[in-house]
């Protein structure tokens, strides 16, 4: 297939310097189109792509009349998340940046005036991560184009197997996506700082770097559910069921549990009955509790309220995690335990999530001998009920 880079500024000067410094890299592989204006560039983008070219790589500045270089690279990555975007500029400013970051996906961020060795190899390293992408897309086409033949010969397969292969379908949607969105927004974090710290005021750093601490511990959050959604799929995680009182270990709990609501400013109560004894595996009710009470904290918003409670019925214990936050649809709610459907949803200050801990709950649970229920109601707020055994 063809390829073609666009190259994008308003200046006329910095585009004859940029054919000139990439040209006898690419031109003779590459069509190299320039434009003065984001939405002339636009426009040539679709022109290259109905005449059968790929764009793996955009060059753009900032600051142009009209349309800005952030807002042109988010309407390239709605057109294509592929294409990776470069932004060449002396005058983004750090809101400029995070937003190219955030909604465009920003490969690089050069600023002017720019190293022509360092500009070279890094529209080479582009390209290159571009086709390695487009040739994993394809194999992956042909591997669905072969998976689904092979379901056509084998439609009488086992409900288990069907679980197996949305299970891995996720564990690798999960790497594949989730994992590179954050180790991406960390990168390009890193790479503004690393490039231009010293242009920032220290406001604006503690920003960027309060923003990498948050992206980090999301990561941490991630990787710790995806080792124990793994552990647990594989039988590596050992079951180890003991006898201990509710009341007491909701209460060590606590302590962890409001260093999630206090970063909101909500009331986090704990209204006990009387003392219970269980018999379950304590590790996983913690990690049940550390997700049940993470998505209460992340779907409430601001200064609102989470309420915990424990009750008995027959030979269960029944714990209940009750918000006043945003609820959740009725279409999402019955999709929410489904292996094989994405509920992606953002928290109330854009936390971001995979799904994957209530899925991870519900496994704990079932595996102490429990159930987990969910009761939601869209602009008011949702109640998470789980069970386990009581002692005898």
């Amino acid at each position: 297939m063809k390829q073609a880079i666009i190259c994008v500024d308003d200046e006329d000067i910095i585009l004859e310097a940029l054919k000139d410094q990439l040209g006898p890299f690419f031109e003779n592989q590459y069509l190299i189109e320039t434009s003065t204006t984001a939405e002339e560039a636009l426009e040539i983008y679709d022109e290259l792509v109905e005449s059968g070219y790929n764009v793996p790589v955009v060059i753009s500045d900032y600051l142009m009349p009209g349309m800005r270089g952030d807002e042109f690279l988010i309407k390239v990555h709605a057109k294509n998340p592929h294409t990776l975007k470069i932004l060449l500029t002396g005058h983004a400013n750090i809101e400029g940046i995070t937003n190219a970051i955030n909604k465009a996906n920003l490969y690089r961020y050069i600023p002017k005036p720019w190293d022509r060795d360092d500009l070279i190899l890094t529209v080479r390293e582009a390209v290159r991560s571009f086709l390695q992408e487009e040739e994993i897309k394809k194999k992956n086409e042909e591997l669905q184009s072969i998976n689904e033949n092979l379901e056509k010969l084998v439609e009488e397969r086992t409900s288990e197997l069907e679980e197996a292969n949305a299970t891995k379908d996720k564990f690798f949607s999960i790497i594949a996506h989730d994992m590179k969105d954050h180790f991406s927004g960390l990168l390009g974090y890193t790479e503004v700082l690393s490039t231009d710290f010293e242009r920032f005021p220290d406001e604006e750093k503690k920003t960027i770097i309060s923003t990498i601490r948050n992206v980090s511990e999301q990561t941490y959050k991630l990787l710790q559910n995806l080792l124990e959604w793994a552990n647990i799929q594989t039988g590596n995680m050992p079951f180890k069921p003991e006898q201990f009182p509710l009341t007491a270990f909701i209460l060590d709990e606590m302590t962890l549990l409001q260093e999630y609501s206090g970063k909101k400013h909500q009331t986090l109560d704990f209204k006990p009955t009387n003392e219970t004894i269980v018999y379950a595996d304590e590790s996983m009710i913690s990690s049940v509790m550390r997700n049940l009470v993470g998505n209460a904290v992340k779907f409430t918003p601001e200064n609102g309220n989470i309420v915990i409670t424990t009750a008995r019925k027959d030979s269960k214990a029944i714990i209940t995690i009750q918000d006043n936050g945003v609820g959740i649809t009725p279409e999402n709610l019955v999709r929410l335990f489904k292996v094989n459907e994405s509920v992606k949803t953002y928290g109330t200050n854009q936390e971001d999530g995979t799904g994957l801990g209530l899925i991870l709950c519900r496994e704990f649970i079932k595996k102490n001998g429990g159930e987990i229920a969910i009761d939601s109601k869209k602009g008011v707020g949702t109640t998470v009920s789980f069970t386990i055994p009581l002692l005898g």
